[in-house]
């Protein structure tokens, strides 16, 4: 299926899809790098789903790999022009196949932190932050869509304090489901993120 959108990705297609995943990849990565997650995501899900894994617009600094935007120094102005552009992306997988609010976006590390941020300006059926942190100029209105949040206890790239900050504050703002799990890991996906998902089915 093809999308006039601003953002290269891949996918897996579905024809007949009635739920749709997109990922947003980690810095140092590329739009394959979640595909297999997405794929178990599906697989464990009785719905069909359609895969779309986006690929991050600028070159690493170490020439291999993908990323959102600067970050050795942090460039939040780039990051904001990012958001904006991967904000009229998910807008326009807002169809009438597919609406937003039958679409889970999901996000690690720099993905999630874009993920969180243009995903909490619109109306999405869940959003699952991996191993994230907020932008600077962040903040959660008042009613936000369905949030899961893992984190790794002893991950030292993303200090589990950064997850721990966006759920409080969506808590104190939203009535929507919001939950926070932290597991014995590192700046990794959970082993256990796809059952967690696949519990929350309930939402759609």
């Amino acid at each position: 299926m093809k999308y006039d959108i601003d953002h290269e990705f891949v996918s897996i297609s579905s024809q007949t899809a009635t739920h749709r995943i997109i990922l947003t990849h980690g810095w140092g990565a590329d739009a394959d790098d979640l595909l297999a997650l997405g794929k178990e995501i599906t697989e464990k899900i009785n719905l069909d789903f359609e895969v779309i894994s986006l690929r991050a617009p600028g070159l690493h600094p170490s020439g291999q790999g993908r990323q959102w935007y600067g970050l050795y120094p942090h460039d939040w102005k780039g990051a904001e022009v990012e958001v904006n552009k991967l904000l009229g992306t998910l807008k326009k997988f807002d169809t009438d196949h597919i609406s937003l609010r039958k679409t889970i976006l999901l996000g690690f590390s720099q993905g999630a932190a874009m993920a969180i941020d243009a995903g909490f300006k619109l109306n999405l059926g869940l959003i699952v932050s991996c191993s994230g942190y907020p932008h600077p100029t962040w903040l959660p209105k008042n009613q936000c869509p369905p949030l899961i949040i893992s984190h790794g206890l002893y991950d030292d790239v993303v200090p589990i304090e950064a997850s721990r900050f966006i759920y409080e504050k969506v808590k104190k703002k939203s009535s929507n489901f919001c939950e926070l799990i932290e597991f014995d890991g590192f700046h990794e996906i959970d082993l256990n993120l796809v059952n967690i998902i696949s519990s929350k089915m309930s939402i759609f």
